[in-house]
């Protein structure tokens, strides 16, 4: 029987040592970032870039967009501002109305100035302008979620 419970504690240290050297890797993933963009290509390029070390949700569209917010905010957000329905714009007004704490960056093919200083106007923390630049990403993803 001593030998029973000797082997039996062995086993749950081993398991006890697997689970948890598996589960320190995956603290990260409590990090999460929004990527919200009507490009599919953009979407798949942040799941590439970002996705295995950040909890990465994706959205399609503006109302999407606002669901999760409400639902479940996340830390850092990356937001395209052309889109059809609800547009970047939009969203970033709602952050504001609501009072959500989201650190947002916009990605934008467009190159209006005047659209960039209206975002900037919400308090965004970056303008970047497609391609992007993926050490660029990386680097702002790494600095907000620190």
């Amino acid at each position: 029987m001593g030998d029973a419970i000797t082997s039996f504690t062995s086993f749950l240290r081993e398991v006890e040592g697997r689970v948890f050297s598996w589960r320190r890797p995956m603290e990260h993933l409590q990090k999460r970032i929004l990527v919200v963009d009507d490009d599919q290509g953009i979407l798949d390029s942040f799941e590439a870039l970002l996705g295995d070390r950040y909890d990465l949700i994706k959205a399609e569209n503006g109302y999407e967009a606002l669901r999760i917010l409400k639902d479940d905010p996340p830390q850092l957000m990356f937001l395209d501002i052309k889109m059809p329905g609800i547009n970047g714009i939009d969203i970033l007004k709602r952050l504001q109305e609501e009072k959500k704490a989201v650190d947002v960056v916009i990605i934008t093919a467009s190159s209006q100035e005047s659209i960039e200083e209206e975002a900037k106007s919400f308090g965004i923390i970056d303008y970047l302008k497609k391609p992007l630049d993926i050490f660029e990403v990386d680097r702002i993803a790494s600095q907000v979620l620190a």
